[in-house]
C-alpha cells in the first residue's frame, strides 16, 4: 500500500491507464471506476448532501422566523418586505448580470 501522495497518484494513474478501477482493481467498462465503486460513491455523496441540506434548511427557517436575512444573518427592519437583505440582493443581482 503506497504511503505518500506521490505514490498513490502514480498507482492511480497506472491502474486507470490499463483499464482497472483505482479503488478495487476490478475491470472497468469505459469509466475510471467500476460500477460497484461508482455506486458506493453515489450513495456516500447522497448521504452527505442530505445531512448538509437538513442543516441548511434548519438554519434558513430559524433566520427567517427571527426576521434575519437567511443568507448572512443580518437583522431586517420591521417594515422591510423582502426576505433577503439589500446587500445580499445586490450581490445576487451582480452575479446574475
Amino acid at each position: 500500500m503506497p504511503n505518500t501522495a506521490k505514490e498513490r497518484k502514480a498507482l492511480y494513474k497506472e491502474k486507470s491507464s490499463i483499464g482497472l478501477c483505482p479503488r478495487c482493481s476490478a475491470r472497468t467498462d469505459g469509466f475510471i471506476y467500476c460500477e460497484d465503486c461508482r455506486a458506493y460513491f453515489r450513495s456516500y455523496n447522497k448521504e452527505i448532501s442530505e445531512k448538509v441540506n437538513e442543516v441548511r434548511k434548519a438554519k434558513y427557517l430559524e433566520r427567517k422566523n427571527n426576521r434575519q436575512c437567511p443568507r448572512c444573518g443580518k437583522k431586517l427592519r420591521k417594515k422591510y418586505t423582502n426576505i433577503i437583505c439589500a446587500d445580499c440582493l445586490e450581490k445576487q443581482y451582480s452575479y446574475n448580470s
